[in-house]
């Protein structure tokens, strides 16, 4: 991962091209991994942004929710 990015993903490989996990770099640090399933998902512990990967048939989306996002989303439900 690159020292100079605050944020960053990186992506694990099996040696056929299948991903299989993603390394979270959040505020500077590393903050964890998450293996390649729908729904996985890792919160910072600095910033309370969190990290959710989606997949889709043949995509995929990294999206990045800010504890704001998540607070308004609890009071509309």
């Amino acid at each position: 991962m690159n020292p100079r990015n605050t944020m960053d993903y990186r992506f694990n490989f099996k040696e056929y091209g299948k991903i299989i996990s993603v390394e979270i770099k959040c505020c500077g640090k590393h903050i964890g991994e998450i293996r390649f399933n729908d729904g996985e998902e890792k919160t910072c512990p600095i910033c309370g942004m969190r990290h959710e990967l989606r997949l889709d048939y043949n995509h995929f989306h990294v999206t990045r929710h800010s504890a704001e996002e998540d607070r308004l989303e609890e009071k509309v439900v």
